[in-house]
């Protein structure tokens, strides 16, 4: 093909010179897809909640709640690694770049913290925004202490003994006792902008003021919330120009909308949707992670007082039956907190096959041949709950089957949140709770089962007591060499598999279905997710 030089004439009048270069760079921007760089990066989520998370520094809406406002709009000291999808996240610096505990005092820690960071509203963050916000939740004194966050937000601080502002970019902490997991506890404690805080006060949720990868745009309750790119980003600005949640509680709904090209992303669609989705070029994403669907028993009162009775429970349940044919795959059986391949799990603990003759047996040992009535309270809807319902009514039909007959009582997800919070009611009979529930770090086995944490001074709402195993969690709490604490969590798994304080059913997959227009996000094996990488086609 012969080409042609537009510029080679140099007596070329201008005229002609102007509109060479305009047809030249209008080729040049056809070719490199000018066109669609120019066009707004926005996803569109559909989340499995009822509500629009309230987006102060402790969401609603539990971990989805963090997952798609926390972790977007905030930071915090210690963040999690969402980089990969072949192995569990794991914890990287945050607003502090690198922390260290002292070798002659280990319950002293040091902070280092990121300098030439900016919250949105372009105020500095600094040791004082680090101290503002433990005094914003530990500290009933200070002007700007929030009741309703403490509380939310009290496991991420209940081992803190103080902290103190050293200089402008280093805090220190110091815990209760030796402590090894205070990085972990840090994760949840998210950063806000004083000064945001001090001029909205009561209405900061309506503004509110991170240092994260996305900044708040608007919010209409019940219906959406946007979140713009922070261009100044210090880990590097976003991809995206916004994201746009919706919350969308149930399943087909989800699945309606992201037919219908009104969202790209869907949290846990329908599980028999699976194929359809993926022979449309629907991208279905699952990934182990740590998760657990159970439901936690009250083991201080009535029939679950009875290690047999809740050993019975476990048997009765058809969990691979679940996984693989209810939830077409999207599940993994759980006969203790971890899943198999796990670095906590224990293979010798109670394996529980489905076994109904076996149940039967252990409740007649314990007094129950009749099998007995209980009532398990149930959400409708939420995060890291999957598909509750049908999942509920797949329990409850396999326990009637030898002879405990449990009837289900629906709450919205928020509300049930609130009342597990609370205990298990005095006014009513109330066998278990059914929540999602996060194992994604050590405190998990102190903060749900040790005696220590019983209600009402901490979430072992079951009340469920070991003193071997309240040994080694606490041994656990000491030891700062990782194998170390990886053989002590086996064994204390090995226990609660036999102890059966929980009736386990299954450890979610995380299934999400992402329109093909959506690209670069990487699956971690995480409750949270990584927004940043993520481009529209």
């Amino acid at each position: 093909m012969r080409r042609f030089n537009l510029f080679a004439n140099a007596r070329m009048p201008a005229v002609w010179l102007a509109l060479a270069a305009l047809l030249l760079a209008a080729a040049c921007g056809e070719a490199g897809g000018g066109s669609e760089a120019a066009k707004e990066q926005t996803l569109v989520i559909g989340m499995s909640a009822a509500n629009i998370p309230v987006p102060d520094t402790t969401p609603t809406e539990g971990y989805e709640g963090m997952r798609f406002v926390g972790y977007q709009l905030y930071d915090a000291l210690v963040n999690w690694d969402l980089s990969k999808s072949d192995k569990q996240a794991t914890l990287k610096p945050g607003l502090a770049e690198s922390w260290e505990h002292s070798d002659s005092d280990p319950t002293l820690w040091t902070f280092h913290l990121r300098k030439n960071v900016s919250f949105h509203d372009g105020t500095p963050f600094n040791a004082d925004s680090v101290i503002f916000a433990f005094e914003r939740m530990m500290n009933p004194q200070f002007e700007y202490y929030n009741a309703q966050l403490a509380g939310s937000s009290a496991s991420s601080f209940r081992h803190i003994e103080s902290y103190a502002k050293i200089d402008d970019s280093t805090v220190s902490i110091k815990t209760k006792g030796v402590y090894s997991f205070l990085p972990y506890d840090l994760t949840g404690i998210l950063i806000a902008s004083p000064e945001a805080i001090k001029k909205e006060g009561a209405g900061y949720v309506n503004n509110p003021v991170g240092t994260g990868p996305f900044r708040f745009m608007s919010m209409k309750q019940g219906q959406e919330m946007v979140l713009a790119k922070n261009e100044t980003y210090w880990g590097g600005a976003p991809k995206l120009d916004q994201i746009v949640l919706r919350p969308i509680s149930d399943p087909s709904a989800r699945l309606a909308a992201l037919q219908a090209g009104e969202i790209d992303w869907a949290e846990v669609p329908p599980p028999e949707s699976i194929e359809l989705l993926k022979s449309a070029g629907y991208q279905l994403l699952t990934n182990p992670y740590p998760h657990i669907w159970p439901y936690v028993l009250n083991v201080q009162d009535g029939p679950w007082k009875d290690k047999r009775v809740r050993q019975a429970a476990n048997y009765a349940i058809d969990r691979e039956g679940m996984s693989s044919v209810l939830l077409v795959g999207a599940a993994t059986p759980s006969t203790q907190p971890m899943y198999k391949g796990h670095a906590w799990y224990s293979d010798k603990g109670e394996a529980y096959d489905y076994n109904p003759d076996k149940a039967k047996q252990l409740l007649a040992e314990a007094g129950y041949p009749n099998g007995f009535k209980t009532t398990f309270l149930v959400p409708s809807s939420g995060s890291g709950n999957m598909w509750p319902l049908v999942m509920n009514e797949y329990v409850q039909k396999n326990l009637k089957a030898v002879g405990i007959d449990v009837k289900l009582e629906t709450i919205e997800w928020q509300t049930l949140l609130t009342q597990f919070l609370g205990g298990f009611p005095k006014d009513k009979e109330v066998g278990a709770y059914n929540i999602s529930l996060p194992t994604i770090s050590p405190t998990f086995y102190s903060m749900f089962f040790s005696t220590a944490s019983i209600f009402p001074n901490g979430i072992n709402i079951g009340g469920y007591s070991n003193p071997e195993f309240d040994r080694l969690v606490e041994k656990a709490e000491t030891v700062f060499d990782e194998s170390e604490q990886t053989a002590i969590f086996r064994e204390a798994s090995a226990i609660l598999a036999d102890d059966a304080p929980y009736l386990y059913v299954v450890h979610d997959l995380n299934l999400r279905a992402l329109s093909p227009k959506v690209k670069g996000f990487v699956q971690p094996q995480s409750w949270f997710a990584d927004l940043t990488t993520i481009s529209m086609e």
